[in-house]
Parts: structure tokens; C-alpha cells; sequence
């Protein structure tokens, strides 16, 4: 356990470096061409445009963050298939089963979509069920996936996977006294709560600042006489705290991966290393 929880944490750590690292190059990339003209003597150097937006590159489809989504979700999987593997000849554990079947069908799932089941690996055409505005599978974005069709197919999924993803600090206490079979399945280890905070850090500032309306966007540039003179402060901030310069909905599923990755982890871990297997009527 020792090891996994080492190599865990070098991984968080490099996370965080990323995440800075997505900030820093977000953040410059929509505002720092304006902060230039503003303190040019603070904000001495850009790779901002001004046309801002966040980088095609890193955000966009079949981007950095997408490419590293599909790259996690597989290896993921992969772990709970070889970890079913080994459970299949065991007639004990049913329970333990059914659930690895259950995560490995919902992480496929999202793997499928993230890459519009194939088609952005091999760029066949949408069908066109997805593509008549009066069908009831009309995608907004031309794709062949659910999740652009309908918040049922979206919004629920998410906020299924945000309680999912954030169970170790709503059970904190509870997995510190407890020793619940069926709760090792669902949180095998309570250091993922690590990634629940990265998680929620990302999370509830858009959340509330989103619900309240608090950032009018048409506000965040000051123009005089038809040019740019300045960003209005309290705008800038409202959208730097609630880090909607970035892509926030593909930040947050890139952290959602990398939870059920932790997850298919540690559940492996957890029942082949530590031999919890046993039988539960």
C-alpha cells in the first residue's frame, strides 16, 4: 500500500503543477494581452491575444485535456478488467463483481462519448438521426453522442458523477470508524478526498457565482472612444475566482477521470494486496 499511496502522491503533485500550469496559460491567454496595455511595466510579457478565449490546442475538441481524458478513462478501465479478472473464478464477492461490471460499463460509457463513440478517431460521418432538428437525438454540435443532445443526457450525468467523485468528504467520518465492506467498495481508500477538494475547488465558486448571476460579461471591458482602455476589476475578478477563463466543464471531467482512475486503483489495491475478499450474504 505503501507504494501505490507514494506513487499517489507524486501524481497529485503533478497535478497541481499542471493545473497551475492551466491557469497561468489560461488566464494570459484571455486577459494578458489587456493587462499588457494597462501595467505594462507589472504585466511586462503575453502570449495573450486579443482575441480571447481559451486555447484551441489545450481545450477544444480532440485537444490536450480531451486527448488526456480518453488516455486516463482507458487505463482506468483496464485496471477493473484485470481486477475482474481475477475476481471471476472466486465464487464469493458477487457483490464486489457487480459493481466492478457496473463502473466498467459507466466508465466505458464515458469514454465512448468523450469520443463520440469513434468518430473522432475515425471520422465517419454523423448519422443523420443526430442531425434533423426535429429528432428527438438532435445534437446541437453535428457530433454521434448523447451528451450534447439533452441535460438529461448532460447535467444529470454530471451531477451524478460530482456526488459520486465527492462521496469521501460527505462520508469523511464515517470511513474513519468505519470498517463496511460495502463502503471499501465505494471509497476504497479515504486519500482520495484529495481529489474530491481539487474537485470542489473548481466547483462551487462557478457554481454560486453562476446561480447569483454575478458576472455580466458585455461589463469586463472599459472602451473609450472605440478603444480598449481598461478591464472593470470587480468583473475580472468575479471570472478569475470562479476560473471561468478556462474551459471549466473539460477541467472538471479531465478531474473526474482522474478520480475513477485513483478509484479503480485503490479498489484493486485494496482486495488483491490486503486479501479483503470474502463472502457476503
Amino acid at each position: 500500500m505503501n507504494y501505490i499511496n507514494n506513487i499517489y502522491k507524486k501524481s497529485n503533485l503533478f497535478l497541481i503543477f499542471f493545473i497551475f500550469f492551466l491557469i497561468l496559460q489560461g488566464f494570459d491567454h484571455s486577459f494578458g494581452w489587456g493587462l499588457n496595455q494597462m501595467i505594462p511595466k507589472v504585466y511586462f510579457t503575453t502570449f495573450g491575444k486579443i482575441d480571447e478565449g481559451w486555447s484551441e490546442t489545450i481545450w477544444d475538441e480532440n485537444g490536450l485535456i480531451e486527448n488526456i481524458q480518453v488516455v486516463v478513462l482507458f487505463i482506468a478501465i483496464s485496471v477493473l478488467v484485470k481486477f475482474y479478472f481475477k475476481l471471476k473464478y472466486l465464487k464469493e464477492n458477487l457483490n464486489l463483481k457487480y459493481f466492478i461490471i457496473f463502473e466498467i460499463i459507466c466508465l466505458s460509457y464515458f469514454l465512448l462519448e468523450e469520443i463520440s463513440w469513434g468518430q473522432q478517431i475515425f471520422n465517419f460521418k454523423t448519422f443523420d438521426l443526430f442531425l434533423h432538428s426535429d429528432s428527438f437525438l438532435y445534437n446541437k454540435q453535428g457530433e454521434t453522442n448523447l451528451h450534447n443532445i439533452s441535460n438529461l443526457f448532460n447535467e444529470l450525468p454530471r451531477s451524478l458523477v460530482l456526488i459520486w467523485c465527492t462521496m469521501p468528504i460527505i462520508l469523511i467520518k464515517k470511513l474513519t470508524y468505519s470498517d463496511n465492506y460495502f463502503l471499501k467498495i465505494i471509497i476504497p481508500s479515504k486519500k482520495l478526498y484529495i481529489i474530491s477538494i481539487i474537485i470542489l475547488i473548481f466547483f462551487i465558486p462557478d457554481f454560486f457565482i453562476s446561480k447569483l448571476n454575478l458576472i455580466d460579461y458585455s461589463n469586463l471591458h472599459i472602451i473609450e472612444n472605440g478603444v480598449f482602455v481598461k478591464f472593470n476589476l470587480n468583473t475580472l475578478f468575479l471570472i478569475s475566482i470562479s476560473t471561468n477563463f478556462l474551459r471549466l466543464s473539460e477541467l472538471q471531467e479531465f478531474l473526474y477521470c482522474y478520480y475513477f482512475l485513483w478509484h479503480s486503483i485503490y479498489l484493486k489495491n485494496l482486495f488483491i494486496k490486503n486479501n479483503i475478499v470474502k463472502k457476503v450474504n
